[in-house]
């Protein structure tokens, strides 16, 4: 503008009547066009190309609620901010509890798939589970074949066959062999599949969701008024002067005073805090909502005692849904900081040792079967 421009402030107050003039509402591409900003904002997170539906559907429905909510609102909220922060909360909420969702809906499909490939699980499964692992097994082929899945996916279903032929061999009296050999390539892609076996973070869907429900136009607008800075908002009095002139009547005039009242241009500071602040009580309240829709549903379907487990069993067991729920919520986390709480962690693992009960006897017994060439 300083370059192709005379007066780059005069020509920028002319222009701004052109913000603002498009009704979202009415337009058939405003899904379109948010999700393929969507997709640019998880190329900014290096999501990987093959899960870009579980972060697009989720961007998609948080979205689409703030919008909804929103446009409900702002014809009635038009002089406060109550529109902005009822319709940033909702879409927050929503985001998290379908986030939930599909982080569930996805470890338990894939469940089936990891428990196959890492020979976690011998025999067939249920009919459900082998429903499971084909569709898993098939969209990782499928996404290979279009070229955006992982290679090394298809590398490591090749080498399971692999695995599963010297693991049977092992298991048999009558054969030779005493380890499982791995070449170095396959030594990389074994622990690859082993990192992805473990349960979703439900942040990975959610923090490409928060950065889209936070409006860029916002954010740039605060930007351009700090380079531009807006014009005080001026209205005109007229005020009655008690002097009478000849002609017996009162003379008046027009003077400009700044209004008490903000315009819209110099509260954009004051909306980003509320977007702030409305979007972070969105996220803790989903968080709310589906820990104890979680708890809920786990007293009503899954009554299951720990009278068949031992002492020990029964806290290497509750460590574990520790674990796993740290990942899915916030509020289960074993604060490193804290001496006494890493202290009793490490006290419980020395007595599980002494009492030689091991949390995964299968992945002990396999870390010493296989040899890496």
């Amino acid at each position: 503008m300083q370059l192709v421009l005379d007066s780059p402030k005069e020509v920028w107050f002319d222009t701004v009547g052109n913000c603002g003039t498009i009704d979202l509402s009415v337009q058939w591409w405003r899904i379109p066009l948010y999700l393929a900003c969507s997709a640019s904002a998880l190329a900014q997170y290096r999501f990987p190309h093959v899960d870009y539906w579980r972060g697009l559907s989720v961007q998609l429905v948080g979205y689409e609620v703030q919008f909804q909510i929103f446009q409900a609102l702002m014809k009635r909220q038009s002089r406060d901010f109550l529109d902005t922060a009822s319709s940033n909360t909702a879409g927050a909420i929503a985001a998290v509890v379908f986030a939930s969702i599909l982080q569930r809906t996805v470890d338990n499909v894939a469940y089936y798939y990891h428990a196959r490939v890492l020979q976690r699980h011998k025999g067939k499964f249920s009919p459900f589970g082998e429903f499971c692992y084909k569709m898993s097994e098939i969209y990782i082929r499928i996404t290979n074949c279009l070229g955006f899945g992982k290679k090394n996916d298809v590398v490591y279903l090749r080498m399971a066959a692999k695995l599963k032929e010297q693991r049977e061999e092992m298991e048999n009296p009558a054969h030779s062999r005493t380890e499982i050999m791995l070449t170095l390539e396959e030594e990389m892609v074994f622990i690859e599949a082993i990192v992805q076996a473990e349960d979703l973070n439900i942040w990975a869907l959610l923090m490409p969701t928060v950065y889209q429900l936070v409006p860029g136009s916002l954010i740039a607008r605060l930007w351009f008024n700090v380079i531009f800075p807006p014009l005080l908002s001026t209205e005109e009095t007229t005020i009655v002067s008690d002097v009478i002139d000849g002609t017996n009547n009162f003379s008046s005039f027009t003077i400009p005073l700044v209004t008490p009242f903000q315009n819209d241009e110099v509260n954009i500071g004051a909306a980003l805090l509320v977007v702030a602040a409305s979007l972070a009580l969105g996220l803790l309240i989903g968080f709310v909502i589906v820990e104890q829709a979680t708890l809920f549903l786990k007293k009503v379907f899954c009554r299951k005692t720990d009278d068949n487990l031992t002492a020990s069993e029964s806290r290497l067991e509750r460590q574990k849904s520790e674990r796993k729920d740290a990942r899915h919520f916030f509020s289960h986390t074993i604060n490193e900081n804290n001496f006494e709480s890493v202290e009793a962690l490490s006290e419980s693992i020395q007595d599980d040792e002494e009492n030689g009960y091991d949390e995964n006897p299968m992945a002990e017994q396999a870390q010493k079967e296989v040899h890496f060439e």
